[in-house]
């Protein structure tokens, strides 16, 4: 019996300790804009989206459209996709045309940070905005800071998804993504950590 109470006591506690990891994660998810950032340092080189989410693109065309940078690279994007069928809702001006960049090679997070920085060594980029949905934003800076040299500018901008609520992060859709999250975040931290990424 006192064995049954323990474990029980045990497993009480490492749920708890848990949680608190968790709650303490969640303490950076949510809304992150450093847009306001721009007008201390200019124009963005470029504005990166990192496709897969709802909103992000429609937010990424919004910047792009007011001027906040002067191309748009949608990364991760289907290699059988084109700009109509990405923005089938919304009728594209030819001036928005010619400056987004449709990147078809990533698959993941840390590819998209990859072929991100190719882009930009090859066409010059050293700052960018780079959005994604908030409860994504933790780890998709975090790998973008780690594969990015030292000196380039990124600029977080989250977007508000459908399915997690920021403000009640504990409610069952949005734990399960905060908890995803979570354990992604460590898994690449102790990948960097262990020399894993050949970056």
């Amino acid at each position: 019996m006192n064995n049954k109470a323990n474990n029980r006591g045990l497993a009480l506690v490492v749920a708890l300790l848990v949680a608190y990891v968790i709650y303490l994660f969640s303490g950076f998810i949510g809304d992150v804009r450093e847009i306001d950032a721009i007008e201390a340092r200019g124009k963005a080189d470029a504005i990166v989206v990192l496709t897969g989410g709802l909103g992000r693109t429609e937010a990424g065309l919004n910047l792009l459209s007011s001027g906040t940078a002067g191309v748009m690279i949608l990364s991760g994007v289907h290699e059988d996709a084109e700009l109509d069928s990405i923005f089938f809702n919304k009728k594209l001006n030819e001036n928005d045309r010619l400056k987004i960049m449709l990147e078809k090679r990533s698959r993941s997070t840390i590819e998209n940070a990859i072929e991100v920085r190719r882009i930009f060594e090859e066409n010059g980029f050293r700052s960018m905005v780079l959005i994604t949905s908030g409860y994504h934003m933790k780890r998709a800076h975090y790998i973008f800071r780690k594969v990015m040299p030292e000196d380039y500018v990124i600029m977080p901008y989250s977007v508000d998804s459908p399915n997690f609520d920021a403000t009640r992060w504990w409610g069952s859709t949005s734990l399960g993504l905060l908890t995803v999250e979570f354990l992604k975040f460590y898994w690449y931290a102790a990948g960097f950590g262990l020399g894993v990424y050949d970056i």
